[in-house]
């Protein structure tokens, strides 16, 4: 009965080892998808982030050169002496600035009633009237309207060219309407700013004004850059300019693609830019490694239910066997510091380190002096136990986060000092041989005066960990002519 009790007590704990381990696989691989979910978000956030700042920059430098450009020309306009001039001097005193703006159509100075009256075009315009143009009624029924934006329009010149206008008003001395400073932008230019935008598949890119007109959409759904339509405004409109708003989704009623927007405006200018991501290709392939992450969970808890019960035991022991293996590896026994293997693997990741972060790196290399002495009169027990401590008081002088300490062979220690130029090491190497003179070493009822001697390298560019370490004895040796219970550098005895 006892041993039928003891089988069902030990099914019981394994089948419930096997279901926590399960648990914890599932918990890791859900932990794991979300991360990788909220990383492929966070891509998409950092894409269209930079992006609409790259854009909005770029579109707001020409929009300040174009600016610019009609303020010069307002402010010709007022000089008094304007009409003297000769023609063609007048032409480049109006307009000696328009060809800072990137892609103009054409600057223009109408009049009151709308009649050109200079431009920098090639064609003779002075018959044409643009009073019908908004921009021209919105200046002519406000004087407040400061720089106004219009809708897209089709130009009136040979070419043709959809374009929108940029323009100030002209007061006369008054104070009356004088006419209408504007200059054209072709959309050619927008069109060719978002192409160099490498977007990924399903990605808009919109530039609308503040109203919900869409100035351009790349990629256009119509082959002319869905001009003229109408879009919902921003869902959350921001108090802001220049800067990006958050995510927010919509279904495009022109494709039916359901995609994440951000949108950021155009410095003080009534126009935005927004970048959008299809939902469907942005998460797609988050969805597959789901799919598979989903699918190999399942196959490797139903093996792992199936097999823990045979592999818990041996894989338990041999873990633990290579961690003791591992640890005698690398592990001096008597004073419980790493040893020399443990100091090549370590050398050789902090100077790969080093160089890629071009920062110092120096060595210690540290031997006491008149150790055989030591062993000669009072045994090996008495230098077994001056070994320890003196590693004791090593290790307590270079006590940095990084600092490596190591027993070399024998009598020898190594400290390596990541990020360390050599005044530094050479506090640190004077710290450990006056730690280590300090007092005397008590063992085995006697006090044991002991001193050591310390030599420094610090890294060359072509060092190699050997050379590194040669050196440093080098200069170990260079102290211990110099008549020990010193820290020398090959540099400070070069003479």
């Amino acid at each position: 009965m006892d041993k039928v009790l003891k089988h069902l007590s030990s099914g019981r704990l394994l089948r419930f080892v096997t279901s926590a381990l399960i648990l914890a696989i599932v918990g890791m691989q859900s932990f794991a998808l979300w991360r990788s979910y909220q990383e492929t978000w966070r891509d998409g956030e950092r894409y269209t982030a930079n992006t609409i700042s790259v854009l909005a920059g770029a579109i707001e430098r020409d929009f300040l050169l174009v600016e610019s450009s009609l303020t010069g020309l307002a402010e010709a306009l007022r000089e008094s002496t304007l009409m003297e001039l000769p023609a063609g001097l007048r032409q480049r005193v109006l307009f000696r600035r328009a060809g800072d703006a990137n892609d103009f159509g054409v600057m223009l100075v109408l009049d009151a009633q709308g009649n050109v009256l200079f431009d920098d075009a090639e064609d003779d315009l002075s018959a044409r009237n643009f009073a019908d143009r908004d921009y021209f009624r919105v200046h002519q029924e406000s004087s407040n309207a400061g720089v106004y934006v219009s809708r897209p329009f089709v130009s009136r010149l040979a070419s043709a060219a959809p374009a929108i206008g940029i323009s100030q008003r002209l007061n006369a001395p008054d104070g009356s309407f004088a006419g209408v400073a504007v200059a054209s932008i072709r959309l050619i230019y927008f069109r060719q700013l978002f192409e160099r935008v490498k977007l990924p598949p399903g990605g808009i890119i919109r530039l609308t004004l503040s109203d919900g007109t869409v100035v351009l959409r790349y990629p256009s759904t119509d082959g002319r850059g869905n001009v003229g339509d109408s879009v919902p405004p921003d869902p959350s409109p921001p108090e802001r300019a220049g800067t990006a708003d958050g995510w927010w989704v919509e279904t495009s009623r022109l494709d039916g693609e359901r995609r994440f927007l951000r949108t950021a405006y155009v410095g003080g200018y009534p126009l935005s830019v927004t970048v959008g991501l299809s939902e469907r290709r942005q998460f797609g392939g988050w969805y597959l490694r789901a799919a598979i992450t989903l699918a190999l969970t399942v196959t490797v808890s139903l093996l792992l239910a199936l097999t823990v019960s045979a592999l818990a035991t041996s894989l338990r022991r041999s873990r633990e066997m290579e961690r003791q293996l591992e640890r005698m590896a690398i592990t001096d026994s008597l004073t419980g510091l790493p040893n020399r293997r443990a100091l090549d693997l370590t050398l050789d990741v902090e100077m790969q380190r080093s160089r890629r972060e071009r920062r110092e790196l120096a060595v210690l290399m540290i031997d006491i002096d008149h150790f055989k002495r030591v062993n000669d009169t009072y045994g090996h027990a008495v230098g077994d136990a001056v070994l320890a401590e003196v590693a004791h008081r090593v290790q307590r002088a270079a006590c940095r986060p990084g600092d490596f300490v190591c027993r070399y062979g024998g009598e020898e220690f190594v400290v390596v000092l990541p990020e360390t130029p050599a005044a530094g090491a050479e506090l640190v190497g004077e710290r450990i041989r006056a730690g280590v003179a300090a007092t005397a070493v008590m063992t085995h009822g006697l006090a044991i005066e002991i001193t050591v001697s310390v030599g420094i390298a610090v890294q060359r560019a072509d060092d190699g960990p050997g050379e590194l370490v040669a050196r440093s004895d080098k200069a170990l040796y260079t102290a211990k002519r110099a008549g020990r219970n010193r820290v020398a550098r090959l540099e400070t005895f070069a003479a």
